[in-house]
């Protein structure tokens, strides 16, 4: 019993003291019956704060109720039943919670007019019906207006703005990141859809498969496939998991999927409930009979299907230092000279490089703008990319797209493609200002998406944008589509690398402050401080592997154990992309 009352104790005070927005009035209870509070297990999926919303009490004004109203919101016990009792009748019958959320940053300002109460803070985002969060531009500004009517001498809300208003440390609490798996058009990596999705609600794997099977978010479906036939739901609205198995069970619809159909739907069942750690085997089921899929038995196990895995990176991947010896391999046992010319250049030959997704090829630009570019083979020789007239003049950022084709920005801010022929194919990108100049394009190792660093009016801003392609094989007409913020607490981005399949990493500054490295979530739009060594320059970052960055002074560090370190010697660093 000592442990209840402790959570249920620390669970008041948090919700209700220093760690809420500031201007908000803590109700705390002062007497009635202790209430024992849900546990917490030791899953990082199931560790929250949870919110216990406390009705309104005799005698509140306007101002109170509406501030009731707000901390009672981030409640999802009982489809939100506390927070309704701020409203009259009418206004709780007709408020939908369900149709998204506004995410306000900072200490909201409550004012008093007459029967209304008008709020105004700082918008930092939104969650939409199916979760997925969208950042808004730093410093927008979101008002809304609450009005109220008494009620048997009360006041109470009779009209309220749609869906919910969460300040972020709400959203921190009362949601997690789960992301769904699609395909990229290969069928080749999955591509992970981050949702956010309350912590207290319908069982979490009801919820993931049910949005799985509805498909991807609008911004990511042209670039995503699934393995789903149209028409497939479940037979049964729920996914029961018991001793260690999640049981899917679909419509019969599903049985018309071919063999390479049902692969692919069964990889990404697999790999979205895999992420639950109750779940130690999924079984799909054809109204109730198990589903017939090539290559594997029913159940499944949570680890099956490592081939598809969405970090789209080889298991024994290492990373790349370029130094005074030329390019070396950074393994666990040593540093060893790559095969071919580029092991063997002198110190301060390459200013800049990338490899390829299979650690077979190297593009690097020297200091004075030339481009090498070659195989990491025995007795292998790179070739120099001749620059013409409106093409390859220097490189600002060099990346590749898969295991041949190489991505590089001219110093002109033009994006193209370097094809193994030599020959070069401009990528139209979409969508952005007049006057923005393209700084660094690097796609993301499933191919679907690309991380841009852009020049605009405002500074420089990391954007993400859709990877469009007339069909998985064509490299000579890629666009970019669509561009759009990923996070909105940067003031300048000069640097960055995916460090997963949804998180990227960069160098940048908060406001006035010194570079460092900060991790941003895709899903979320969270921005990690990582800390830094000294003047960082540039930054390598992959899937389980310790990020590179490379400062200055000509030191490569790696961040090992919560701290920077000198890893060698050398001008730049790079991962297999």
């Amino acid at each position: 019993m000592r442990r209840i009352l402790l959570f249920v104790a620390v669970s008041v005070l948090l919700t209700g003291c220093g760690m809420a927005p500031g201007s908000f009035v803590a109700q705390v209870p002062t007497d009635g019956p202790i209430e024992e509070g849900q546990l917490v297990s030791n899953t990082s999926a199931n560790q929250f704060i949870r919110v216990i919303a406390r009705p309104p009490r005799d005698g509140m004004t306007p101002t109170e109720i509406v501030q009731g109203f707000l901390e009672s919101s981030a409640s999802f016990d009982n489809n939100h039943a506390v927070a309704r009792s701020y409203l009259t009748p009418e206004a709780a019958g007709d408020w939908d919670p369900n149709s998204g959320v506004i995410v306000y940053d900072g200490v909201p300002t409550l004012v008093e007019a007459g029967a209304a109460v008008l709020f105004s803070t700082t918008l930092n985002g939104r969650i939409s019906n199916i979760g997925r969060y969208t950042v808004e531009d730093p410093g927008t500004q979101l008002q809304q207006s609450f009005f109220l009517a008494q009620r048997d001498g009360q006041w109470r809300i009779n009209l309220a703005p749609d869906g919910l208003l969460l300040s972020n440390f709400d959203v921190s609490r009362a949601y997690r990141s789960f992301p769904l798996y699609f395909f990229n058009p290969s069928f080749q990596t999955l591509v992970p859809d981050a949702r956010l999705i309350p912590v207290i609600g319908p069982a979490l794997g009801t919820t993931l498969i049910q949005r799985l099977i509805a498909g991807p978010n609008q911004w990511l479906r042209p670039v995503v496939r699934t393995g789903f036939p149209t028409g497939v739901e479940l037979a049964v609205d729920a996914v029961p998991i018991e001793n260690g198995i999640a049981r899917v069970n679909l419509t019969a619809s599903v049985a018309l999927a071919n063999d390479a159909a049902r692969v692919a739907l069964s990889q990404q069942i697999v790999w979205t409930l895999r992420q639950l750690p109750e779940v130690q085997f999924i079984e799909i089921l054809v109204n109730g009979t198990p589903l017939s899929v090539p290559g594997t038995s029913s159940p499944q196990s949570r680890d099956a299907w490592p081939e598809v895995n969405p970090n789209g990176l080889p298991v024994d991947a290492v990373g790349y230092a370029a130094t005074g010896a030329g390019l070396v391999r950074l393994t666990s046992t040593g540093d060893i000279s790559v095969l071919g010319e580029f092991g063997a250049l002198e110190e301060g030959a390459i200013t800049k490089f990338a490899v390829s997704n299979n650690g077979k090829r190297v593009i690097a630009s020297t200091p004075n703008g030339e481009l090498l570019w070659g195989s990491l083979l025995i007795g292998s020789a790179f070739e120099s990319v001749t620059p013409t007239a409106d093409a390859l003049v220097g490189a600002q950022s060099l990346a590749f797209d898969g295991d041949t084709t190489a991505w590089i920005v001219t110093d002109r801010g033009i994006a193209q493609t370097l094809l193994p022929t030599g020959e070069t194919y401009e990528i139209e990108i979409i969508g952005l200002d007049q006057g923005d100049f393209v700084q660094s394009v690097i796609p993301s190792r499933d191919g679907t998406r690309a991380a841009m660093i852009v020049s605009t009016a405002t500074g420089f801003v990391l954007l993400l944008a859709q990877v469009s392609r007339p069909t998985p094989a064509n490299v000579t007409r890629i666009q970019l589509l669509k561009p759009m913020r990923v996070e909105s607490k940067l003031s300048a981005v000069t640097a960055l690398a995916w460090s997963s399949a949804n998180t990227i990493s960069v160098i940048a500054t908060e406001t006035a402050g010194t570079l460092q490295i900060y991790e941003i979530d895709l899903g979320r739009g969270e921005v990690q401080a990582q800390g830094s060594p000294a003047d960082p320059v540039s930054i390598a970052a992959a899937p389980g592997l310790p990020s590179l960055v490379t400062s200055a002074d000509g030191s490569i560090y790696e961040n090992s154990s919560q701290s920077w370190i000198v890893r060698i010697q050398g001008s730049a660093a790079a991962y297999p992309g």
